[in-house]
């Protein structure tokens, strides 16, 4: 429930991007809320990685860089949780490179930190969600 409440959140953040595009600096709605779920529990790449390839086909016409980089998310976070151990340092590591991919296709230096400052509360909050879900 919790995957289909974020992903319809996405829906709605990508049709912000898309409807004050010129008007207004904003972060990536979509990625922000994307991200937040991939980092919050890696087994939600069933449903992130779909989400992710859509926002990238509406927002840049073809599968790019956002892409690419948060589907080797959940093969990096299985490798830093073996080698290093599950750890935050490692997850912000990931969250940055994420979300710096966002420079590849043009946007400003403000639009990157807000979208950093939107991702953060919200995987803080989908990991307490995530916490609390019956076993």
């Amino acid at each position: 429930m919790i995957g289909f409440t974020v992903a319809s959140l996405a829906l709605l953040g990508l049709s912000l991007n898309l409807a004050f595009s010129t008007s207004l600096t904003q972060p990536d709605w979509a990625l922000a809320l994307l991200l937040a779920g991939i980092l919050a529990r890696r087994h939600n790449w069933v449903w992130v990685l779909p989400g992710i390839v859509l926002h990238d086909l509406v927002l840049y016409w073809s599968v790019g860089l956002s892409s690419a980089v948060i589907a080797l998310i959940p093969l990096a976070m299985i490798y830093f949780d073996q080698h290093l151990g599950a750890g935050l340092p490692q997850r912000i590591v990931l969250m940055t490179l994420a979300t710096l991919s966002l420079l590849h296709w043009g946007w400003d230096a403000t639009a990157l930190l807000l979208t950093l400052a939107l991702c953060v509360p919200i995987w803080h909050l989908l990991t307490g969600l995530y916490a609390q879900e019956p076993a």
